[in-house]
């Protein structure tokens, strides 16, 4: 990852942050959250937390709500298959983690639909190839997968993101799928990254729940998330949206603490403002970058991991300016201001695209934001002074200095697939733009690269898991007899 040599970005006073904290503090213990589950209901009720069983609400007392923000550890491991990809999260380091879409796109026709395994497969070997991606998302990265039953698509990528990435990986939840994945990743000696989803204003969901006490019984750190759209799920005051966000971020903390003292998590959250005109919720919008410096800068008070999304889906449909611009704007906001993990890598128009050619794209970017997080390296040796005197005023140069031969690679970012030729070079090499030098290198990647196999024995353990859901699910009547025989197909084709 890269580490921020920098004091953080910060757009709110000490009192303005206190006031925040405290509005959010007397929203938990006055209003307090909906939380569908019985069992979490009696476990806040027997500490001290005021319960209405009937309505689902919990009011949470401010003391409960700092004691448990003191217990929530300020670092954690997130352990990969290969151990040199293992991760640290917290402090001063950002990682960049493999972004997010629903659906595959044709670059040519800019028309989306749902990906193949085989699609899948090489997104996965592409996100494991690229350097400046240091966690992968199978799961999410594409979520509707062709002719997979919907009950089997996470445990599916989960399985080709294991099968074809070293890195560690990130997860989800659905009808209990969160249960195989625990037992694999004990199997295979990981953990994982998996995300736990609110819904917004002031509501946890009861899966979402049972999910948290799978993942936190078994010591995997978690990942909750608050996020919302501000206007509609949120105020649509910047200020407003910080209030519920930090409340609902309590909430989840106080719930993870009461289910396991000291636990792990980091908190992942994005704020995309309602476009009242069209109903349309705006990634990419400075309200999103604004709400991240926030958010980034009440979680750091606390020592809390954060999970940042500001830019990460653009609002474009293609490639092309608006997508670098509000992906790279967004990304630069929220590495400056603190984050810890960032959802990047491949994600576009409000999450619905995913695209390893785009991933490839962005790993630039990331690269390019990193270098800047690292700053300005001050010590004798790059200040230079004797150099300086020594070359003096023109004709002085420093083409031929063993300082400019030593650190020019050190200094200097190399991005892979910008193209930073000169004009009559472009020309003579065929007039290639970005987007065409990021498919040539996906082509590459796909050709020589190899991503560290799995033993014989984790394979099984892979196959045991798929076989045994398969099996719980269509027991249960949770796939049907003519998804079962186009999953087989889907299957026998990979």
């Amino acid at each position: 990852g890269f580490t921020r040599a920098m004091e953080p970005l910060e757009t709110l006073s000490p009192e303005e942050l206190e006031t925040i904290h405290g509005s959010a503090l007397f929203t938990l213990e006055s209003t307090g959250m909906r939380v569908e589950s019985e069992r979490a209901l009696k476990l806040l009720a027997e500490n001290d937390c005021r319960v209405d069983f009937e309505e689902m609400r919990v009011r949470i007392p401010a003391w409960l709500a700092e004691e448990c923000l003191r217990r929530t550890p300020s670092r954690y491991m997130v352990t990969a298959r290969d151990g040199l990809s293992d991760l640290v999260i917290g402090g001063n380091t950002l990682y960049f983690m493999q972004g997010m879409g629903m659906r595959h796109v044709d670059i040519d026709t800019w028309e989306t639909r749902p990906a193949t395994l085989a699609e899948h497969r090489e997104a996965t070997i592409v996100a494991d190839a690229l350097e400046n991606c240091h966690m992968g998302d199978a799961v999410f990265s594409y979520t509707e997968i062709q002719d997979v039953p919907p009950v089997m698509t996470f445990l599916e990528t989960l399985a080709n993101g294991l099968r074809y990435s070293g890195k560690a990986q990130h997860y989800g939840y659905s009808k209990g799928c969160e249960v195989f994945a625990v037992q694999l990743a004990k199997d295979l000696g990981i953990n994982l990254e998996p995300e736990l989803d609110a819904g917004s204003p002031l509501t946890i969901y009861g899966d979402a729940v049972d999910a948290a006490f799978t993942y936190v019984e078994a010591g995997i750190p978690v990942q909750p998330t608050v996020g919302s759209i501000m206007g509609a799920e949120s105020p649509i005051s910047t200020a407003g949206s910080l209030v519920m966000a930090a409340a609902m971020t309590m909430g989840w903390i106080v719930l993870v603490q009461l289910i396991k003292p000291g636990a792990a998590l980091s908190i992942q959250y994005g704020f995309e403002p309602m476009d009242m005109r069209t109903g349309s919720p705006v990634f990419g919008s400075v309200l999103n970058a604004l709400g991240h410096v926030g958010m980034n800068q009440w979680l750091r008070g606390h020592e809390i991991p954060s999970c940042t999304s500001a830019g990460f889906a653009s609002m474009s449909k293609k490639f092309d300016y608006q997508c670098a611009q509000e992906k790279g704007l967004g990304s630069l906001i929220a590495a400056l201001s603190g984050g810890n993990i960032h959802i990047f890598q491949g994600g576009t128009t409000g999450e619905l695209v995913y695209d390893p050619v785009l991933s490839i794209m962005d790993d630039d970017t990331a690269g390019w934001i990193g270098r800047m997080l690292e700053g300005t390296r001050v010590t004798q040796e790059t200040l230079s002074v004797d150099l300086i005197n020594e070359v003096g005023p023109i004709p002085g140069h420093y083409l031929s200095s063993g300082d400019t031969r030593k650190h020019w690679r050190d200094e200097h970012f190399f991005p892979k697939v910008s193209d930073e030729t000169t004009y009559p070079n472009w020309i003579q090499t065929g007039k290639k733009d970005t987007l065409d030098l990021a498919r040539d290198r996906m082509g590459d990647i796909l050709a020589t690269h190899r991503p560290l196999p799995l033993t014989d024995e984790q394979e099984r353990a892979v196959e045991r898991m798929l076989v045994n859901a398969r099996d719980h699910y269509r027991s249960e009547g949770l796939i049907s007899d003519e998804e079962w025989a186009l999953y087989m197909q889907a299957l026998e084709a990979t």
